[in-house]
């Protein structure tokens, strides 16, 4: 018996009915990948509570800084290959935590990024506190962690209480992502300038070198920076 052949327009018409019959099916595969990796950023991010609602319409009442952070966003591609990152400084209350959280939550969502945000003040304390307990091991690879997730959010830096120690770690962390083109956003009370004199000043140097430092004023937010993007 011999084997039935299609003409090749019979046969590409046949694809093509295949492939728009099985389109339904493998989008719903692929909003479910999606769905699953945004999950499971936001389950290792450490960001909860109400802090995970926010996007980015609610700086939509800061324009300026609105414009900032959702030009990051369309050019994430560009910002990820070359490191760049944000360094938010300024007034207590003034929005620094607030507009990082913001970029971390739309960067997980839109990108499916994985992120790591942590106060420093509350982990330093955390950690300190597993140095002679038997979870010591557990937390000891945090570090290792803030040195190579896709994007780092460290919050309230320069707060915490100065030791040889802490300013040794964070050159080490800042540097590796520096050095390893690894974006961050940092926040601040303390500009570059002060915080060169609480860490070392190689710690400032490396954030100068791939941060957009913008200035919070509680009143108005103005931006001070000088253009690396």
């Amino acid at each position: 018996m011999s084997d039935k052949h299609f003409c090749p327009e019979c046969e590409r018409g046949r694809a093509m009915y295949e492939s728009w019959r099985n389109e339904p099916e493998r989008q719903a595969i692929q909003r479910a990948w999606k769905q699953e990796k945004i999950e499971r950023a936001l389950r290792i991010s450490e960001i909860d509570g109400l802090f995970r609602e926010k996007r980015l319409n609610n700086l939509k009442n800061c324009p300026k800084l609105h414009d900032e952070i959702a030009k990051y966003l369309k050019n994430w591609k560009t910002m990820k290959q070359h490191g760049y990152g944000f360094y938010f400084w300024g007034n207590v209350g003034a929005g620094k935590t607030h507009t990082a959280i913001v970029l971390a939550n739309e960067l997980m969502e839109r990108e499916m990024v994985e992120v790591l945000f942590l106060n420093i003040p509350e982990t330093i304390t955390r950690i300190k506190n597993t140095f002679d307990s038997e979870i010591k091991s557990e937390d000891s690879r945090l570090f290792d962690r803030m040195k190579e997730m896709e994007m780092l959010v460290l919050d309230d830096i320069g707060v915490e209480k100065y030791s040889d120690w802490l300013s040794d770690q964070m050159y080490q962390i800042i540097d590796h992502r520096w050095k390893n083109r690894k974006p961050m956003v940092l926040t601040s009370n303390l500009s570059l300038e002060d915080l060169s004199k609480k860490y070392k000043p190689q710690v400032a140097s490396r954030i100068r070198g791939c941060c957009k430092a913008i200035r919070f004023n509680e009143q108005d937010r103005r931006q001070q920076s000088a253009p690396l993007f």
